[in-house]
Parts: structure tokens; C-alpha cells; sequence
């Protein structure tokens, strides 16, 4: 019972911190910034300075983004493995079993399945 309770934990929490953090927006930003990479390459009235000055700003951008999504992903996936490291020091949980429920197939459709249905649940509910 405390692997399921302590894989919930993770799960939750890194769901929790990534929105905190900002890793959707950053994501959509990368996205973005790679779509007018590619409009810019396929734009016939620039020529290859232009082409090359916008492609070295975006690439810029998009180190930073890289770094800042690498951050706030570690940020929001150790986190949640230090509170149950803490925990399993303090005998209220144990990381092992923990870790062996987050490797389970069975766990990870079932936090899959939730997940999606409490995102497209919060979304309609939003609008």
C-alpha cells in the first residue's frame, strides 16, 4: 500500500511543479519558435542574411528554452523523489516499493488514463 502511496506522490507532485515551474508554456514556446524557424526558411522574399539573423535569434531562444525546460523538469521530477528519500529515512515510506509501483505497466496506464481524464476534465471546466 505505501508503494502506491508514494508513487502518487510522485506522479502528483511532478504534474503539480511542472505547472508551477511553467514547462507547458515553455513547451509552446519551443513549438512556436520552431514554426517560424521553419517560415522563415521557406520565406522566398528574405534573403540569407535575414534568413540567418532570425535563425540565429530563434536558435538563442530556443538554447534558453532548452535549459530552462531541463531545469524545471529536473526541479519537478527530484522533488518529489526527495520527499519520499525523506520519507523512506524516516520509515513512513519506502522508496523501493515506490519506485517498483512506478515501473509496474498496470500503474502506469492507470496514471496515464487519470491523467488524461483530469486534464481534458479541467479544460472543459475552465472554458
Amino acid at each position: 500500500m505505501e508503494g502506491i502511496l508514494g508513487a502518487s506522490l510522485v506522479v502528483v507532485g511532478f504534474v503539480v511543479l511542472a505547472h508551477f515551474v511553467g514547462l507547458i508554456p515553455k513547451t509552446a514556446e519551443v513549438l512556436a519558435r520552431t514554426r517560424e524557424s521553419i517560415a522563415v526558411l521557406k520565406d522566398p522574399q528574405l534573403d540569407d542574411d535575414s534568413k540567418e539573423r532570425h535563425m540565429q535569434q530563434n536558435a538563442i531562444v530556443l538554447f534558453k528554452l532548452l535549459g530552462l525546460l531541463l531545469l524545471g523538469s529536473a526541479v519537478a521530477l527530484l522533488t518529489p523523489f526527495a520527499i519520499i528519500w525523506l520519507a523512506d529515512i524516516t520509515g513512513l515510506l519506502s522508496l523501493d516499493s515506490s519506485i517498483d509501483m512506478l515501473l509496474r505497466w498496470d500503474f502506469l496506464l492507470g496514471a496515464t488514463v487519470i491523467g488524461f481524464a483530469a486534464y481534458y476534465g479541467l479544460r472543459r471546466f475552465s472554458r
